[in-house]
């Protein structure tokens, strides 16, 4: 035990900690770029599809007026199997990659049962299946691995019992309306999650968790460290620390800020000793006439009403 102290002793605790710090931001900054770099498509996809919602909210021209803008976004995501404008009786104005889809010149959507899964088909081929989301579920389903899968499995969990319900094509449909004109924009996505994406976020995941380890242990052999030299139970600090971390670590500062830390050998002694019982040093003024503990900024004695030296 004597070898662990001596060896915890040794340790620059600030030179780790600057260490630290530095090569935790630098993973930071690391990871993050890797992973914007890895889901850059998703994230401006979903970046330009707010510009554009908010565009046609604040806009006073209609959805007509960001026709280029949707024609750019179709063109720069491979996701994206078709953006549809419809006005108010679901005739098709605008198609951005004139997909199948958009064939009839019509779009008309219904539901496919009563059950509440937000499963839409096209009446005109029901052999594509859309899943209806918020602006919630599609950021989901973009930046974080697996939404992909659960969407797939939730529609074969549903309608397993149909004949040839493998073969059928499920999309993702998320909507901005003009609530002017009635007009509305279909933006039609395909189910594809980025390869290894999961993975990517895991080992991420997996750096954030290492460093965050690092500073919890950081912390106790700090308390343990300190609970020596200050001549207390240290081990009792120091798994105190390990177990609460921060609250941990407050208690034993505001421990020792509650008591004297003797100048000499630095073992924490009460705030009434006159003495250290570790090395007998004098760690505290006294009154000459009564010898009561009094303060350096006292100019009489407390106790006995004595003027105190300067």
């Amino acid at each position: 035990m004597k070898k662990i102290d001596e060896i915890i002793q040794r340790i620059n605790f600030k030179k780790i900690v600057c260490i630290y710090i530095v090569l935790g931001i630098c993973a930071g900054i690391l990871s993050l770029g890797f992973l914007v770099y890895k889901f850059r498509e998703k994230i401006t996809f979903l970046y330009n599809y707010n510009n554009i919602s908010e565009k046609i909210e604040e806009n006073n021209q209609g959805i007509s007026s960001v026709k280029s803008d949707l024609k750019k976004l179709a063109d720069n995501s491979s996701d994206i199997v078709d953006i549809i404008i419809l006005n108010n009786q679901n005739d098709i104005k605008f198609s951005a990659k004139n997909s199948t889809i958009a064939k009839d010149n019509k779009l008309e959507l219904q539901n496919i049962s009563d059950k509440e899964n937000r499963f839409l088909i096209i009446k005109s081929n029901p052999d594509i299946y859309f899943k209806l989301v918020n602006d919630e579920s599609l950021i989901l389903s973009k930046v974080l691995p697996g939404e992909e899968d659960k969407i797939k499995k939730k529609y074969e969990d549903d309608y397993f019992y149909e004949n040839n319900f493998v073969g059928k094509k499920v999309y993702l449909l998320s909507y901005v309306t003009d609530r002017a004109s009635g007009d509305k924009i279909y933006f039609i996505n395909d189910i594809k999650p980025v390869a290894n994406g999961e993975l990517y976020i895991k080992s991420v995941a997996a750096i954030i968790i290492l460093f965050f380890m690092i500073y919890w242990v950081l912390i106790a052999l700090w308390v343990y460290g300190n609970a020596t030299k200050s001549k207390l139970n240290s081990t009792l600090w120091g798994v105190l620390t390990l177990f609460t971390n921060i609250a941990g670590l407050f208690v034993y500062l505001i421990y020792k800020q509650n008591n004297k830390i003797c100048f000499r050998c630095y073992a924490l002694q009460g705030k009434g000793n006159v003495y250290c019982t570790c090395c007998g040093a004098k760690i505290s003024e006294t009154c000459k006439k009564c010898s009561t503990v009094v303060s350096l900024s006292d100019n009489f004695c407390k106790k006995c009403g004595s003027e105190l030296e300067e």
